[in-house]
């Protein structure tokens, strides 16, 4: 009679043991992502050289990369539409594959049909020769786990021959930044890769493969590194800024669920410092030194960390406390909670500006304004919409992600709401280029970078990145 309630116990743990697993290895929109662990990513994109293009417009049936030992391999068998007036001031995104690791030298695309505008409408072109290939050269050799952007550039005004033969102007563009201190990384965290974008060029120039469901990340002192935290395969990618790929990674063997990060220097020392990183479910924080790449402290925080944020100046790391409705204050030297102030309800963000700490109340729909000197709340700002995030800049004002309304609301210098502008589907990281008045927003419902105009407050682009994006951190040397 002992037996059977012994069985059902085993039977229970295997199933929890089992279900556990699974969910470990889902992306937040529920799908199972393709073993990219075996196999290596390829990126599509395209975009156009012209400001005033003809209205050349053309269909591919298929796409094919030339392996140095197994020839042309399919990638895509999908139809997709290319046109030369959606490509102006942007670049499109066409196919996301996964290939065996190997040398690649070429890609071809198969085109279906094409046409042009005249008098009468859309004329068709004829198709390029032979049998409506388009062959381009390229130098790739991408490894297991790696992923890797192909940017197609393609010049519409010379694409047509004779007026009736399609025959496009395209070349490959490198991986590679045309300028290295201008990028922005952004952390996907529904396809485990983060996406470069070179913000001289406002495109996706690269990515880069890290851990599972990538959330926060932080840039060194000097800039050079990128901690990435992986919250489904608990750790942190190191990724060498220079070179686009990861050196390093340090597990996180402490605290559950990880989900944000950010680097505080330490004194004297232009090269390591140490991480904060929330863990939402175990009510901590952990410390790790950058240096010796371990973990070093645990610190007891409120309930449901969520945000952090940093002052490097004060030596302060601030973090919003989801459940317990209020932030902790730790203070650099000793790693000790030094403070903890009540706010309103699920505060899930923090800004660090203006000698201000701006804590962001998804419950309230209010952004309470703490004094770091005082301790204590000095104001509040009641808001239309639920606050997620928020960045402190562009002239000394606060812009604040709505997550739930697809709406960027900013604050003047006052402390005063000023506009309320459309972003894209479900808005939540922020990061500004001061100098160019860009401010960049990741919104994770749509799979897009909106690039906002500061100065007439609207979006002006949207970039195509990877599945549920986060976090967005912006190198500026």
């Amino acid at each position: 009679m002992d037996k059977m309630p012994r069985k059902i116990g085993l039977l229970a743990v295997a199933l929890a043991v089992l279900f556990f697993s699974a969910s470990c290895a889902m992306p937040i929109d529920g799908k199972k992502p393709v073993n990219s662990i075996a196999s290596a990513r390829l990126l599509f994109y395209i975009h156009s050289t012209s400001n005033t293009p003809p209205d050349v417009r053309f269909t591919i049936s298929g796409i094919s990369v030339l392996s140095g030992g197994r020839g042309w391999v399919d990638v895509s068998n999908e139809s997709i539409d290319i046109g030369a007036l959606e490509l102006v001031k942007r670049q499109a995104f066409l196919k996301e594959a996964f290939i065996e690791p190997d040398l690649y030298s070429g890609i071809k695309f198969k085109v279906l049909s094409a046409t042009i505008k005249g008098r009468e409408g859309q004329a068709s072109l004829a198709l390029p020769k032979p049998a409506g290939e388009i062959v381009m050269d390229i130098d790739l050799k991408i490894k297991t786990g790696q992923s890797s952007v192909i940017s197609i550039e393609w010049d519409p005004e010379n694409s047509v021959i004779g007026g009736y033969q399609f025959q496009p102007a395209v070349t490959v563009e490198p991986q590679s930044p045309s300028a290295r201190g201008l990028m922005l990384f952004v952390s996907n965290s529904g396809s485990d890769y983060i996406s470069v974008i070179d913000r001289s060029l406002e495109r996706v120039i690269g990515a880069v493969t890290v851990g599972e469901k990538p959330m926060g990340m932080a840039l060194s002192s000097l800039q050079d590194r990128l901690y990435v935290v992986n919250a489904f395969s608990r750790d942190i990618s190191i990724v060498d800024t220079a070179r686009l790929a990861v050196i390093d990674k340090i597990p996180l063997v402490a605290g559950i669920e990880p989900a944000d990060v950010v680097f505080m220097a330490e004194a004297g020392n232009q090269i390591d410092g140490k991480l904060y990183v929330t863990n939402r479910s175990s009510n901590d924080v952990t410390v790790l030194s950058t240096g010796a790449r371990r973990i070093i402290k645990s610190i007891k925080v409120g309930t449901q960390p969520s945000h952090i944020a940093a002052d490097a100046l004060r030596g302060e790391v601030y973090v919003a406390n989801e459940r317990s409705k209020d932030i902790s204050i730790i203070s650099s030297l000793d790693d000790t909670v030094a403070a903890t102030i009540a706010v309103d309800s699920r505060p899930s963000g923090i800004a660090v500006g203006n000698n201000k700490i701006y804590v962001l109340n998804e419950g309230s729909n209010r952004v309470s304004i703490i004094s770091p000197a005082l301790r204590k709340v000095v104001g509040t700002v009641s808001l239309m919409h639920a606050p997620r995030r928020a960045f402190w800049g562009l002239g000394g004002r606060l812009f604040i992600a709505n997550t739930s309304s697809d709406t960027v609301t900013s604050l003047n210098q006052l402390d005063v709401i000023a506009r309320t502008s459309r972003a894209g589907k479900g808005p939540v990281g922020l990061a500004g280029d001061e100098l160019r008045s860009r401010l960049y927003i990741t919104n994770h419902k749509g799979g897009t970078v909106s690039v906002f105009d500061g100065v007439g407050e609207m979006v002006v682009k949207e970039l195509s990145v990877g599945k549920n994006p986060y976090g967005a951190i912006l190198l500026d040397r």
